[in-house]
């Protein structure tokens, strides 16, 4: 089997082409990342729909801040865990299992306890057929083995308050 590897950047870091906004959020470009701040549910939606791949981008958040990286998408009007892999990023989530590096409702807790407050942080995510693994800072967080959602597109999430940014924002292609 002879596996292409197309290397893609998502982000510019001067504009959101190749994104649309869904929802409240204000997404914006400062200083070479995506920012969303304050109040408002919000998703920026990639408008390409991708099978297996893997991702890499940076992200930082404050510690009031839920957010996440949403993969394999495929209804652009509902963004939520039980139809797509939701790579949280929420520190002080409520609920620890599904804490930062969790995929939400399908692999929590945590393989690793990972500290994202206040600085940028590396989330890189290889998803290759069924098999789905995460990693925060170089440390494996979830490993998935789950069929049910083949391709579809990534959303970055904000959710209620605080402030999320995203750069460097890469994606590998891998193709038959």
């Amino acid at each position: 089997m002879l596996l292409l590897l197309l290397a893609l950047s998502l982000f510019d870091g001067q504009s959101l082409t190749g994104w649309a906004a869904v929802g409240e959020a204000n997404w914006r470009v400062e200083q070479g990342a995506i920012v969303a701040a304050g109040d408002g549910d919000g998703f920026l939606l990639s408008r390409g729909e991708y099978g297996d791949f893997r991702l890499t981008l940076e992200f930082w958040v404050d510690a009031t801040t839920n957010s996440g990286v949403f993969i394999r998408c495929s209804d652009r009007g509902r963004i939520h865990p039980n139809d797509c892999y939701e790579l949280n990023i929420w520190d002080l989530h409520p609920r620890q299992e599904a804490r930062t590096g969790a995929i939400v409702f399908r692999a929590m807790p945590p393989l690793a306890h990972v500290e994202t407050v206040g600085r940028w942080n590396r989330l890189e995510v290889t998803a290759i057929g069924a098999e789905i693994e995460l990693a925060i800072n170089g440390e494996v967080t979830a490993r998935l083995d789950d069929a049910r959602l083949g391709s579809g597109f990534i959303a970055l999430q904000h959710a209620e308050q605080g402030v999320v940014k995203f750069r460097n924002i890469e994606l590998t292609v891998m193709e038959d």
